[in-house]
């Protein structure tokens, strides 16, 4: 199977976002922390308009703001978006090829070919699959470059070689 595309800062990104969600406990205690400082905030703002006393609330609010943040992931965007500005790999047209050998990966400027024992697990989100070599480098296939046949395809020889994550 070949698959031709070329990826986006889009990708990169939401890659990125896909990767530091991998696991269910990550994205649900992120989610339970951002609720539960979102709490706390709005009972101290009640318990200040009760007491008529709303200007020791702006420290509090100015926090609120930066956790939220940094637990939404903007730190995740604006590194993906670095990586993609100054990786010149990153950036053209790409050939994957899948066989029984391995994953052959052709862009401008470099090539490899990875045999299928060399991936410990796969990754699938809304938009991207994500090949791993290791627990934190992987490789990104944009799901807009495949047709429904290569993607149920793709799922198939990925199930029978790696190890899924998602």
């Amino acid at each position: 199977m070949e698959i031709n595309y070329e990826l986006t800062e889009k990708d990169f990104t939401e890659s990125f976002l896909i990767h530091r969600n991998r696991r269910p406990a990550t994205k649900w205690i992120r989610r339970i922390v951002i609720s539960s400082m979102v709490l706390v905030c709005l009972f101290f703002f009640v318990g200040s308009l009760l007491a008529h006393n709303t200007r020791t609330l702006m420290p509090m609010f100015a926090l609120l703001i930066l956790w939220v943040l940094i637990f939404s992931g903007l730190p995740y965007r604006l590194t993906a978006r670095r990586q993609f500005r100054k990786q010149p790999g990153a950036k053209g047209p790409r050939t994957l090829t899948l066989d029984a050998g391995g994953v052959h990966w052709r862009w401008n400027g470099g090539s490899s070919d990875v045999e299928w024992k060399n991936y410990i697990r796969f990754v699938e989100g809304a938009n991207q699959i994500l090949f791993y070599t290791s627990p934190a480098c992987f490789n990104i296939v944009p799901k807009r470059a495949l047709v429904p046949a290569q993607l149920s395809k793709l799922r198939e020889m990925l199930e029978q070689n790696i190890r899924s994550e998602a």
